[in-house]
């Protein structure tokens, strides 16, 4: 049963994201990044925006008003270093605020219920409502057919490279890693630690292909170097980043032969969190037994 909820939820995700990469499309968008504010020009005043500081109230707030649609984004963030008018974490936030109004369930419940939805965004939330919003966000702002040949022809991706790739964007390194992940070809995945737990992963295709289905969540991390590294200091307060190495099921839960992985580390000051990008090189992953025929 759990299964079956896990997949009906998992397909509205992916629904969302798509409703993302339309409106991106229909938008005109032929390179990144995308720019949300186009996007709510698009709709000829249907919907107005506003930001303001509101500290850690929430990162946006959607309603709905007589025929119109108010969109708040926290502008807090903007005191964090940043490339263009707004923090890139303020883009994903008016993005995901989007994925309400464009998707219907949400749309419904906003005009019918009367009653504003207030967001904390960027994947922290594990209310489907939220997720589905990230989804679209996500969608939106990366597009694969703007992304996903950048992302696949770096078959062993570095920090460095996600991060060229972010500015391209002009997302956060947190929504373009989560993204990498999703559109790689290669095995990959990216985890959030904050408390010294890992809080939310994302695995490629790949891994799974090979029975390691999913991130850990609620645990500490094992591996050796990322102790090691997340330790230094656990504030979370300043930015850094470092490299190590480990084994892809010190990250993910299934059953595999142990697999390598080269693990990059950074912290994400504005979020107090430390995300890590995994990475195995595919020559090395173990053989299966369907692949002996």
């Amino acid at each position: 049963m759990a299964d079956q909820q896990w997949r009906r939820e998992q397909r509205a995700r992916d629904v969302a994201l798509a409703k993302g990469e339309e409106i991106a499309r229909l938008n005109g968008f032929v390179t990144g990044p995308v720019d949300p504010f186009r996007v709510i020009e698009s709709e000829g005043g249907i919907i107005h925006a506003e930001g303001d500081d509101f500290r850690d109230s929430f990162d946006g707030r959607l309603s709905y008003h007589d025929g119109c649609f108010l969109l708040i984004f926290n502008t807090c963030y903007n005191r964090w270093p940043r490339n263009s008018n707004h923090h890139p974490k303020i883009r994903f936030t008016i993005a995901h605020e989007l994925g309400h109004y464009y998707l219907d369930e949400h749309r419904e419940f906003l005009v019918t219920r009367q009653e504003p939805i207030e967001s904390f965004v960027e994947f922290d939330s594990s209310k489907q409502v939220e997720r589905e919003a990230d989804a679209f966000a996500t969608g939106l702002l990366m597009p694969n057919y703007l992304l996903g040949e950048c992302v696949n022809c770096e078959p062993e991706a570095t920090l460095d490279v996600i991060k060229m790739t972010a500015r391209d964007f002009d997302v956060s390194l947190t929504s373009m890693m989560v993204r990498w992940t999703q559109l790689s070809h290669f095995p990959c995945a990216t985890l959030c630690i904050r408390g010294g737990l890992i809080q939310w992963g994302f695995a490629s295709d790949v891994f799974r292909r090979y029975g390691l289905w999913k991130t850990k969540r609620s645990v500490a991390p094992s591996s050796v170097d990322a102790s090691k590294f997340l330790g230094f200091d656990t504030s979370y307060s300043k930015f850094r980043e470092g490299t190590g190495w480990g084994r892809a099921q010190q990250w993910l839960d299934g059953e595999c032969e142990p697999i390598d992985v080269q693990e990059f580390y950074v912290v994400i000051p504005y979020s107090g969190c430390a995300m890590v990008f995994v990475i195995a090189d595919e020559s090395e992953l173990p053989s299966r037994w369907y692949d002996d025929d």
